[in-house]
């Protein structure tokens, strides 16, 4: 009994300490003087929640903005949009990887018979032979579908951010030249002015953190809410 109640008064006491004072020190003050970023940087539209800060979305429709290629969708497993915020991943595809260029899809043989994978087209030439998309169609194809969609020219430099995963596959944010490029396509679907959309682009830029941390960036939510508001 000499060790055993010290051992319980300890396990206790450290109980309480860590299990309900620290935590709910920590949680208020939170809760006062970060409570924006405590309840998972909800963002608002007339009173209904629409998104967070810090998950991207996958915009599609030409007349909003669009984020950067997300490496989280897996079409061979049914999972065919990407921004599953469920699969976090990245593509972990390095610069001198030619997956990185060309995606990493592969073409599969299936016997007579096989279901063909979702989201899978033939092989021109190979019998029962599909390509089926990876998690990451690669550099070339991303910016293929940049151009075009933007109605650029096949040479028009762009930022890397708009034709690469980021870590997470969840990035939220894109380069304000990545914004820019889409500017001229979002102003003609929406019969608006191309300045007034550019202004509108500047206005919404962040700066770095602490003024050196990080590069400027446009968070697409935030960006395509101040867009509809436009008139």
């Amino acid at each position: 009994m000499k060790h055993i109640r010290p051992a319980i008064m300890i396990t206790i006491i450290f109980a309480i300490v860590t299990g309900f004072i620290y935590p709910g020190i920590v949680t208020a003050i939170g809760q006062v003087l970060f409570n924006h970023q405590a309840n998972g940087s909800i963002v608002y539209a007339n009173g209904q929640p629409v998104g967070s800060d810090l998950i991207g979305q996958y915009w599609t429709s030409s007349k909003y903005f669009h984020g950067r290629p997300s490496a989280t969708a897996n079409p061979s497993t049914g999972n065919p949009s990407p921004y599953e915020a469920d699969n976090s991943t990245a593509s972990n595809l390095g610069p001198t990887n030619g997956a990185l260029l060309n995606g990493n899809g592969k073409d599969v043989t299936l016997n007579p018979g096989d279901p063909v994978p979702a989201g899978a087209t033939p092989v021109a030439g190979q019998k029962n032979t599909y390509y089926v998309p990876g998690t990451y169609l690669g550099v070339d194809n991303y910016a293929a579908q940049f151009r075009k969609e933007n109605d650029l020219a096949p040479n028009t430099p762009l930022p890397s951010d708009i034709v690469t995963a980021s870590g997470s596959g969840l990035d939220p944010d894109i380069s304000p030249d990545a914004a820019y490029l889409q500017v001229n396509r979002v102003a003609q679907v929406r019969g608006l002015d191309a300045n007034q959309v550019k202004q509108l682009v500047s206005n919404q830029v962040q700066g770095r953190f602490l003024g050196i941390f990080g590069d400027p960036y446009v968070n697409v939510l935030n960006l395509n809410l101040a867009l509809d508001q436009l008139k």
